[in-house]
Parts: structure tokens; C-alpha cells; sequence
């Protein structure tokens, strides 16, 4: 599948007829399952699924969506990730690959990124939600984001197309993420 730069994404991001020049904040949530989202100052202005070609990243459809940034005046937050427990070595080894591929995109760009671990924009993005707990005692971190994000952005929809009846976690992680970094950077 080919990913194109919506239309309305082009050039929005210098207002021309002043020397004012809009923020942009965003987010990576990593993985071939993983999301896009950019604000421009307060706007949420793109949120997307993470560009694949069968079950790789494509990284041309990546690039493309980067380029239309403007590096002096972005910041993205990449989450901190490491190997999850049980996750097959195969599965282990994409995940970094895709974090790195993300990470070599950013810096080759010149776009300034922080890495963030879950567990610090979790805490700041959850404040005010009840947890939801699985059949343990561990929180449901994929419940409790789409409790979170449902409350700060009550209008959105986070299915990946109108057809899919589900929220992408992955849009609702990285919507999450790119408003952490939008307050914090």
C-alpha cells in the first residue's frame, strides 16, 4: 500500500504573511502496528497509522510525511521501548529495528526528538482516569490510554479508517504521546 501526504497537510505549517512561525509537536508510536500524530500549536492536524508495506515499515512513506515538517520548529517524542517479556526474538528484533529506522530518520532530518519512557507520559496523560485493571492486579495500558484519550479529546475518532470497528491503539498511544510532548516541550 502506497501512504501519500494528505493534501491538507502540505504547507501548513509557516503562516507566510507574518514572520510567525507555528509549533509543531508529534509523536511516534513505534512498531509496525504503530501510530502517527502531529499537532500544530494546539490543532491536531494528522494522526495515522505507521506506513507498511505488507509487514515492513515503509520507510519512503515515512520520509515523506517528515519532510513536510519544518525541522527548526518540530519536536517529536519517540517512546522509550525495550524487549517485552516473552516477545520472540524475531518480534524483539523488528521492534528495535523500527525504533532505530525511526530514530535515524529523525536525526538524518535534523528534527529534534526526546525519547520518553511509558511509564513518564503515562503518568502525566492518566491523571484524572480510574486505571483499568486486567484480571490481575497489572493495569490495562491500552484500556486506560483510550479512557485518557477519549477525556482530553473527547470528539476525535481513533479507529484507523471509518470501516474498522476497533480504536488503533497505536493512534490513541501516539495521540497521547505528541500531547505530552506538545505541554512538556
Amino acid at each position: 500500500m502506497q501512504f501519500a501526504v494528505p493534501p491538507d497537510m502540505k504547507y501548513i505549517y509557516v503562516n507566510h504573511n507574518t514572520n510567525f512561525t507555528l509549533k509543531i509537536r508529534a509523536a511516534f508510536d513505534v512498531g509496525k502496528d504503530g501510530g502517527i500524530v502531529i499537532f500544530r500549536d494546539e490543532k491536531l492536524i494528522y494522526k495515522g497509522v505507521m506506513p507498511t508495506i505488507g509487514n515492513q515499515i515503509d520507510l519512503l512513506g515515512i520520509r515523506k510525511i517528515l519532510a513536510e515538517l519544518d525541522s527548526n520548529n518540530s519536536h517529536f517524542a519517540v517512546e522509550d521501548v525495550h524487549a517485552i517479556f516473552g516477545a520472540s526474538a524475531k518480534s524483539t528484533f523488528n521492534f528495535g529495528w523500527s525504533l532505530g529506522v525511526l530514530e535515524g530518520m529523525l536525526v538524518g532530518m535534523g528534527i529534534p526528538y526526546t525519547k520518553v519512557a511509558p511509564k513518564e507520559w503515562q503518568k502525566l496523560m492518566w491523571q484524572g482516569v480510574q486505571p483499568v485493571y486486567k484480571s490481575g492486579k497489572s493495569i490495562d495500558t491500552k484500556a486506560t490510554s483510550l479512557l485518557a484519550a477519549n477525556r482530553l479529546f473527547p470528539n476525535e475518532d481513533f479507529r484507523k479508517s471509518e470501516r474498522a470497528e476497533k480504536p488503533h491503539d497505536g493512534i490513541v498511544d501516539a495521540l497521547l504521546m505528541a500531547e505530552y510532548c506538545r505541554r512538556k516541550f
